[in-house]
């Protein structure tokens, strides 16, 4: 007597090894995850044991942004030629001993060193991982994976969130060094095990193609000249830049502009990093079932007014409201990006496509801070949200563009890129 099937009430893929892939792709954005959410919480004590400044200690998260830049389209590149799984468990152990070194750090060029291998580290775990998942799920489930796998950032928030108060509290002067030790010790700990699980690809194309031919040897050349995967890209950096104003200045305009208690502020910041644990897959599976170009589309527009509520209705109302918009719409863009990698280029090639994207969303994230900072001090700080909600209709209207080309029917032979 068979058992009913699991899938009456559950994907088809849960109970495969698709779901094993997926479980340690959300493992890998939780140990990645780290370095994009921690440091906030850790700077302030960090910053009084080493005796740094306030733009000596800013500068540790610029360097491992702009080093986790130049990693994502190295090892999108190297990834189809190589292989992912050795690629992403060795960035994922690599960025958790260098965790491990800033918390031993004493001196501030131990602390950019260990910045700048956290951003190597991650760069490689990130980029193959959320390219590799492209091969496990069918064209109507990638959105859904992608945005399952990217809650794992949402999680680092959360814990970071939890871990690092309580072992400050307990100790106010090392404090900072043991969440970095936990952090380390989780990542390597999360490499580890995506070295034993992770594997190339299905034994049967999901899509029930033909199956494709080994990429070993072949470069990526068709994501870097394709026209989609470079409009998807600008549409990264439209969010990278508009998303990167609001978590730069979101606290300061709150609180030194509006006269907010940095605790109401920090209670917003909280609701936010909730609301994006299902952001990612929201969002996902609205770009399956719509299309990757509606959900940019969407997601630009709610992060458009929230930005405008701000610039032009500053008040607490406005300000819950804009936090709830953007909650709904932190991991829109990532998870769109990913899902989208492996549209309009062979699924082995997905990687690369996403590094691309990585590297218009790390460019735009970079750059914003600064150019919002500038327009503050010399205008005011309302215009640099209404600078970010420019930047959301550019959006738009590139989703546009997007909507009109949605996919290609099938993917390009890899024997066709070599």
């Amino acid at each position: 007597m068979r058992l009913p099937k699991p899938q009456r009430f559950a994907p088809d893929w849960l109970f495969t090894y698709t779901g094993v892939m997926l479980l340690t792709g959300v493992l890998i954005n939780w140990g990645a995850g780290f370095t994009q959410f921690a440091h906030s919480l850790t700077l302030p004590s960090m910053e009084i044991d080493l005796d740094l400044s306030h733009t000596k200690a800013g500068f540790v998260i610029t360097l491992t942004a702009i080093v986790r830049m130049a990693s994502t389209l190295i090892s999108g590149t190297l990834a189809p030629r190589y292989g992912s799984r050795m690629i992403i468990g060795l960035g994922t152990i690599g960025a958790g001993l260098a965790m491990v070194l800033l918390g031993f750090a004493q001196v501030y060029s131990l602390v950019l060193l260990a910045a700048a291998l956290m951003g190597v580290g991650t760069g490689m775990a990130l980029t193959p991982m959320m390219g590799l998942l492209s091969r496990w799920f069918r064209r109507g489930d990638r959105g859904l994976a992608a945005g399952l796998a990217a809650t794992g950032g949402s999680f680092a928030f959360i814990f970071a969130g939890v871990i690092v108060p309580l072992l400050v509290g307990r100790d106010a002067g090392d404090g900072w060094r043991h969440a970095w030790f936990v952090f380390g010790a989780l990542s390597i700990a999360i490499g580890a095990t995506s070295i034993l699980f992770l594997r190339e690809r299905p034994k049967i194309d999901p899509d029930g193609a033909p199956p494709a031919s080994r990429a070993g040897g072949a470069w990526p050349m068709s994501a870097y000249k394709n026209r989609m995967i470079w409009l998807v890209t600008f549409l990264a950096f439209n969010s990278g830049w508009s998303q990167n104003i609001f978590t730069s200045f979101f606290g300061v305009y709150l609180s030194q502009e509006n006269g907010i208690s940095l605790t109401t502020a920090g209670q917003l910041v909280v609701l936010i990093g909730v609301l994006s644990v299902v952001s990612g897959v929201l969002w996902g599976r609205m770009s399956d079932q719509l299309g990757r170009g509606q959900a940019f589309f969407y997601s630009f527009l709610m992060q458009g007014v929230a930005f405008v509520l701000m610039a032009v209705a500053p008040g607490m109302v406005s300000f819950v409201i804009a936090a709830v918009l953007l909650g709904f719409t932190l991991r829109a863009a990532y998870t769109v990006c990913a899902a989208s990698a492996g549209d309009y280029v062979a699924v082995q090639f997905s990687a690369a496509a996403f590094g691309l994207m990585s590297v218009g969303a790390g460019l735009g994230s970079a750059i914003s801070p600064t150019v919002g900072g500038a327009i503050a001090d010399n205008v005011n700080m309302n215009w640099t949200f209404a600078i970010a909600s420019m930047s959301s209709v550019v959006g738009m209207a590139g989703a546009l563009v997007l909507m009109k080309n949605p996919r290609k029917p099938e993917n390009i032979p890899a024997a066709l890129t070599h």
